[in-house]
């Protein structure tokens, strides 16, 4: 058998997609948000920002080669929203619509969002942030008892300017890993080792970066409900001891939501889905229409690094 790699230029077509498919990064969240004085006349690149409002290259593969370069700008295009430049992947990466939004802003956003060709056309998924309350269960303005059905109305008719959209997915419960790696160590002849560590950390609050070390985004990961790991907490529960009142009070207040306040929130949404629907086609009995949009829930969390 030979050791020896052929050219990789000479390897078909076929492999070599499948070389630059593996080396893509994972597929991220993107969080935006409207602009404070857009209206629905504002241009998409003015009427929305990002969150983290620092420019992004295209990944790195795109500085393989030529042909990896190709690759990556057929698949990621180039998005600038007020001022700032990231590269999208439609159909992997994820729009994150936070909850603090009101219904005017979220519609409004998602109206901008359509007027974007590519994202229109190619977006698989929309994830929308919730907040979570002891007394409230997971919460998110669309349920509000002050909101019209009007609203929920024209929020599926937003939903519906994109054709390939497939999921709307609720992320119910974020989470924060900053990475830092243990710089290298001297050595003393006599055996002895010193080292230190800077805790004392100063963020920026818009571009996250310290400033001693600048943390850099790595990686996004979902933990989609039901959650598998809620199941077998409860029977280590059950058969371990239980701890102290104070530390049991501090679990359940820093919780995150149940499977069971998951279920109430999803089966909340799709009533008040489906009896929009229904009342909007009351009218027209022949006409048979349900939401065909999956509707998820996860828990999101956002890992840095520090080089």
């Amino acid at each position: 058998m030979s050791t020896s790699f052929p050219s990789f230029v000479k390897l078909p077509g076929e492999l070599r997609s499948m070389v630059w498919v593996y080396a893509l990064p994972e597929p991220r969240v993107f969080e935006v948000l409207d602009t404070p004085h857009s209206n629905f006349k504002t241009p998409a690149s003015a009427g929305l920002t990002f969150a983290n409002s620092s420019n992004e290259p295209p990944p790195v593969l795109a500085a393989v080669c030529r042909e990896s370069r190709a690759y990556v700008l057929h698949r990621y295009k180039r998005l600038t929203l007020s001022g700032t430049t990231k590269y999208i992947d439609s159909v992997r990466d994820v729009v994150l619509l936070e909850p603090y939004l009101l219904i005017r802003r979220l519609l409004r956003a998602l109206h901008f969002l359509s007027q974007v060709d590519f994202m229109r056309e190619n977006m698989r998924q929309v994830a929308l942030g919730t907040s979570y309350g002891f007394a409230t269960g997971i919460f998110h303005p669309m349920l509000s008892g002050k909101v019209s059905r009007n609203n929920m109305t024209m929020f599926i008719k937003k939903l519906r300017r994109f054709p390939r959209l497939k999921k709307v997915l609720f992320v119910v419960h974020e989470e924060f890993q900053c990475t830092h790696p243990n710089p290298p160590v001297a050595e003393w002849p006599y055996g002895l080792q010193l080292f230190h560590h800077n805790y004392s950390f100063k963020f920026d609050n818009e571009l996250g970066i310290s400033i001693h070390n600048p943390w850099h985004f790595h990686q996004n990961e979902f933990q989609y409900y039901p959650l598998q790991t809620e199941e077998a907490d409860e029977d280590e529960d059950d058969l371990g001891e239980s701890g102290t009142e104070d530390e049991e009070e501090a679990a359940e207040l820093n919780r995150k939501p149940t499977n069971e306040d998951w279920r109430r929130f999803k089966r909340r949404f799709l009533k008040a889905a489906h009896s929009t629907l229904t009342k909007r086609l009351r009218d027209k009995p022949p006409i048979v229409e349900t939401l065909s949009l999956q509707v998820e829930g996860a828990s999101l969390l956002w890992k840095y690094r520090s080089f």
